[in-house]
């Protein structure tokens, strides 16, 4: 059995500085503050609420947002990359998770269509790079 590991917490201030060297396009930043603001997304309600085009996907868009957004945080990085490993039940980590991780319910079931709980993958915000009651 895996042994799974405790989320690393992001240093704010350290995230906050990396977002900012990232130098990310306008409208990822736009993706990444709308994400921090609202705290519960799925892909589709993404696309809608931004009026994104559904290619490429979302989800792709967000790896490519943390990868420069952790390149400026590597040792942060790695430890996100090495707990998202040990999150997965196939052992493959998710870069995204840098910002935002699969929502679950109260059964300890994640919010996915694997799951048979919801018919996107529902992902949540980490705790300390929520901004919606800012």
């Amino acid at each position: 059995m895996r042994e799974i590991l405790p989320r690393p917490i992001t240093p704010l201030e350290e995230f906050e500085r990396a977002l900012f060297k990232a130098n990310l396009s306008e409208s990822d930043l736009e993706l990444i503050e709308y994400i921090r603001y609202i705290g519960v997304f799925n892909q589709p309600s993404l696309v809608k609420d931004l009026r994104l085009k559904p290619k490429p996907p979302v989800l792709s868009i967000i790896c490519e947002c943390c990868r420069k957004i952790g390149g400026y945080m590597p040792s942060h990085f790695e430890a996100v990359r090495i707990w998202s490993k040990s999150i997965n039940p196939f052992g493959v980590r998710w870069d995204g998770d840098l910002l935002c991780s699969s929502a679950w319910n109260v059964d300890g079931d994640p919010l996915t269509p694997e799951a048979g709980t919801s018919p996107y993958d529902t992902l949540v915000v980490h705790k300390e790079l929520f901004q919606g009651l800012d």
